[in-house]
């Protein structure tokens, strides 16, 4: 029996790999990574350049990639041997990783951590920037879902993040949601397309539905009052105010008179307005804000439209 012997080749925390299929061979330098063809004379056919040095390395199953994993820095850098310029990263410093290793298909890579916490991880999220509201007394979290192309809501414990309850919502396409101040209940509403709000409990009882006009555009803001009696919805036309039970109008008080006053300006007026160029996305119109005062008697609304705040 023959045995041969290949020139001698560096590397770094023995990081030396042969490849599942036996064609190439995997050696780590420092921040380097060198595939070489099997064979007496080991020629380098690839030289992979990483950001950070090199602690681990490890072949996929199909011998296609290489993986080359940091622990201090908690990164790892993936690069393919038929596709040298496409390289991909993986990298979360608050995530120590301790192993990464492939899966069987060669399509993924399992990667565990010493973190000495739990990380859990809430899927099928409909936005990125307002699906998430937590409800005024801290206990409840409220998650805004798509999922096989309906709308749900899923509410979670505020500490522990654990699902207490799922359910599907009447709307066509949620646009957003609001928690009742008593975290009693949840107002969601559609997007301008659809002009429909709706109250649900928590454990996902429908309270009451409003559907307003057909055609024209729908809500854009929607506000409780701070004893949860009223529900204030700003739309692209004007502000309405509803009791939140049976969505009727409310009546509204009339104000003492005023004996001692001085005239600022007579009816009729003009109040400054701002060009609105349609061709742009999100036109400045309609109500885009409506809060109420602390004692629940004065609602503020703001038209986009105008340079000036309607109180009433």
């Amino acid at each position: 029996m023959k045995i041969t012997f290949s020139n001698l080749c560096s590397h770094a925390f023995h990081q030396v790999k042969i490849s599942p299929d036996g064609q190439y061979v995997a050696n780590a330098v420092a921040n380097r990574l060198v595939i070489r063809r099997s064979g007496e004379e080991l020629p380098a056919i690839h030289v992979f350049e990483c950001s950070r040095p090199i602690n681990y390395i490890q072949w996929s199953p199909n011998s296609e990639c290489i993986l080359a994993v940091n622990y201090e820095f908690s990164r790892i850098e993936v690069h393919s041997i038929m596709d040298p310029k496409w390289t991909a990263h993986i990298r979360d410093p608050s995530f120590p990783i301790a192993l990464a290793q492939w899966t069987a298909d060669s399509k993924s890579i399992l990667c565990t951590a010493e973190m000495g916490k739990e990380q859990r991880y809430i899927n099928g999220v409909k936005f990125r920037d307002k699906c998430i509201e937590t409800s005024p007394d801290g206990k409840y979290t409220a998650v805004i879902h798509k999922r096989s192309g309906k709308d749900a809501l899923g509410i979670y414990h505020s500490a522990s993040f654990i699902s207490l309850q799922q359910f599907e919502v009447n709307t066509t396409d949620l646009d957003n949601m609001k928690w009742s101040p008593d975290s009693s209940c949840i107002a969601i509403w559609d997007n301008y397309l659809y002009h429909t709000l709706s109250v649900y409990r928590p454990d996902g009882y429908l309270c009451t539905t409003y559907n307003g006009y057909e055609h024209g555009l729908g809500i854009k803001t929607a506000n409780w009052s701070q004893d949860g009696k009223l529900l204030a919805i700003g739309n692209y036309d004007q502000t309405q105010l509803f009791e939140e039970t049976t969505f009727a109008k409310p009546q509204i008080p009339t104000l003492e008179t005023v004996i001692a006053y001085q005239s600022i300006v007579k009816r009729p007026f003009n109040l400054p307005s701002l060009r609105l160029d349609y061709n742009q996305p999100n036109p400045k119109v309609g109500i885009g804000v409506c809060q109420f005062s602390k004692d629940g008697n004065y609602l503020a609304s703001r038209n986009g439209k105008l340079q000036a705040n309607s109180v009433m």
